[in-house]
């Protein structure tokens, strides 16, 4: 594929029988070998990017200005619309990276738990969330008491929404199994809003913003209560052990990209912009809200860990596991060992 193309897919209804269907698969065991137009090898990494998240957009800097290149690597992307997606096509083996966001990292896990072959080989960042929080319609904003059995509160079903959703009530001292759950899906949550059918989100960055243009107050932001969200790279298990230094070369070069896009916030802006159809602010506001982390840290995984308590208590998979037990840290250590404090 030429890394210049960004071929953009929509899986929607794949998914799900992607993830039923394919969960034994693997990529291939070792990438393949090629040299650019001086006769530099080059080492083919197929990465499975998410629309709108900062691999998205690390991999197109850095393809832009040959930074993959200068590490040995030529990219092959492929575009999709969730992490959920990104991370079936490392499965089925059309990729052999992907990023996934934490909640759905774990649940991801803990339902293939025996079958799957997906370790993580760093985090990409993990963060504090500085914007947003928790959005009520106007007449609950001065009386949050008053949302224990109101109209409801709006989730994304099968989501991190859920654990977000969750964790606002039970911060609220609600009773969760007495509250009105409005499961709903990203085109549909403004519309429950708008038409005053529900009575409270927890939204941030941009989506916040929108519940505020129907009327909707921020009643409780996320930094208050300490709500953190996570990203993460994972490949299998058989391509982390037989590729760890081209994964390295990968995070150093995502690293670089990241310096990069940091140094040149501004024109990255207007570069992505016309790329991607991004409002540029929109765009500095979501990249500056996060903290990049490119590591394999026993926080990461105390993180990871305490979703998946959360989750396995809440019944969204069987099993108890230990997130810790499917970290590969293998690339890591090739690339910047003092990164490595998992054991730590």
């Amino acid at each position: 594929m030429n890394t210049k193309i960004f071929k953009k897919l929509i899986p929607l209804t794949l998914s799900s029988a992607l993830t039923l269907s394919l969960i034994t698969g693997c990529s291939a065991a070792s990438a393949e070998k090629s040299a650019d137009d001086s006769g530099k090898d080059l080492q083919t990494l197929r990465v499975a990017v998410m629309t709108g998240q900062p691999d998205q957009y690390t991999t197109f800097i850095g393809t832009e200005e040959g930074i993959f290149e200068k590490y040995g690597i030529k990219l092959e992307i492929t575009e999709y619309v969730a992490g959920i997606n990104t991370i079936d096509a490392v499965v089925n083996g059309t990729a052999d990276t992907g990023e996934m966001a934490d909640y759905a990292l774990v649940n991801r896990i803990g339902n293939t738990l025996h079958d799957t072959n997906l370790v993580i080989f760093s985090e990409l960042y993990a963060s504090d969330i500085l914007s947003g929080g928790l959005y009520v319609a106007p007449e609950f904003e001065n009386n949050l008491a008053a949302l224990d059995g109101s109209k409801g509160f709006i989730s994304m079903v099968g989501t991190v929404s859920d654990y977000y959703t969750s964790v606002a009530i039970e911060k609220l001292g609600l009773i969760e199994s007495k509250q009105n759950i409005i499961n709903a899906d990203y085109s549909t949550t403004l519309a429950i809003a708008q038409k005053n059918d529900a009575s409270a989100v927890v939204a941030f960055g941009t989506s916040g913003s929108k519940y505020e243009e129907y009327g909707w107050k921020l009643a409780v932001s996320a930094s208050d209560w300490g709500l953190k969200t996570g990203s993460y790279l994972l490949t299998t298990s058989e391509f982390g052990k037989n590729n760890s230094e081209l994964l390295g070369n990968y995070l150093k070069a995502t690293q670089e990209s990241i310096d990069y896009i940091n140094a040149n916030l501004d024109d990255v802006a207007s570069r992505v912009a016309a790329r991607y159809g991004v409002v540029e602010e929109n765009f500095k506001n979501d990249w500056t809200s996060r903290t990049f982390g490119i590591g394999t840290s026993k926080d990461g995984a105390d993180y990871l860990n305490s979703i998946e308590k959360w989750a396995f208590e809440h019944g969204k998979f069987p099993e108890d596991y230990s997130v810790a037990d499917f970290y590969d840290t293998s690339a890591i250590d090739a690339a910047f060992p003092e990164r490595n404090t998992l054991n730590k």
